[in-house]
């Protein structure tokens, strides 16, 4: 198992790199950031001397090796746009994205399961098919077409909550009911799937014939065995919530990651788009990990080392 995660480990460092190289070659091909920090009437000895001061009148070469080096000391400079450590903005961003993330996605686990587990049950019935409907409708909504529905439901037509902003429980409710509806679509889906694979083999007929209620016969045994692909889903939407929210968080305002990502490609501030990428890399690998480590847990038989 050690071998496995260090081999796994390098894997990841390597991703990282590859990561952070890409974005340092496009945030270089996307245009010189000393303009846009520069009032239009700054002279071009003003620009030269800015450039010269934020070490962009180096080669390109020469800039990535030195990127290289910061990198590796976990050191992404100093924002351009608001001269504060680019790690030390991601790190205070981090707490509300994650906090956004793990709320919605357990509420979506909390509804999507038992509706999938419902649905695959009572499969061809009426319950099965609004379930298979709402999966559909949900995941063929824009997330951003929900974020300003429920805005506009209640925050303008019944405001009882806050249509935006941070601090409370109810400036939460917005954002995760928005991520989780699309989430519970995926969810619903996915489990629905593998309990239908999962309901016809034997060794449940043969539990039943232990006289096991059907109720320990499907949560137990039924569920454990189908989980593999239910675990992956939600590891693949905690992705989705910690890489891709950045519409929901500069809808609802919610001062997390992908709100400071978006502003900070908008404003080409160079250092602090890698600290958040670099940030958001790592944390999707080391999910990646736990979800391999999360597989032997429900099935002893798959293993990933020898």
């Amino acid at each position: 198992m050690f071998s496995y995660v260090v081999s796994r480990f390098l894997q990841g460092l390597l991703t990282v790199f590859l990561v952070v190289t890409v974005v340092f070659i496009v945030l270089n091909l996307s245009g010189d950031p000393i303009r846009m920090m520069l009032p239009p009437t700054a002279s071009d000895e003003d620009v030269a001397a800015m450039r010269e001061a934020f070490g962009f009148d180096r080669p390109l070469i020469e800039q990535y090796v030195k990127f290289l080096r910061q990198v590796a000391k976990l050191d992404f400079g100093r924002s351009i746009q608001t001269r504060m450590p680019a790690a030390e903005q991601v790190l205070m961003r981090f707490p509300a994205t994650l906090l956004l993330a793990f709320c919605s996605l357990f509420l979506a686990a909390l509804i999507g399961i038992p509706l999938g587990i419902l649905a695959a049950v009572n499969r061809g019935k009426l319950l099965d098919g609004v379930a298979v409907s709402v999966s559909l409708i949900g995941q063929s909504i824009p997330v951003f077409w929900i974020a300003l529905i429920m805005i506009l439901v209640f925050g303008v037509v019944w405001p009882v909550l806050p249509p935006s902003g941070y601090g409370t429980a109810r400036h939460l409710v917005l954002p995760v009911l928005t991520i989780a509806l699309f989430l519970i679509a995926g969810v619903t889906r996915v489990t629905r799937t593998s309990m239908i694979e999962v309901l016809p083999q034997m060794y449940l007929t043969s539990a039943r014939a232990k006289g096991l209620s059907e109720r320990v016969v499907i949560v137990k045994h039924a569920l454990r065995n189908a989980s593999i692909p239910i675990i992956t889903q939600l590891g693949l939407q905690m992705r989705f919530v910690l890489g891709g929210s950045v519409v929901v968080e500069s809808i609802f305002g919610w001062p997390g990651l992908g709100q400071l990502l978006a502003h900070a490609a908008y404003e080409r501030d160079y250092p602090l788009v890698t600290a958040t990428t670099f940030f958001v890399a790592c944390l999707i690998i080391g999910i990646n990990i736990l979800l391999d480590m999360a597989y032997t847990l429900v099935d002893p038989k798959v293993r990933f080392w020898s």
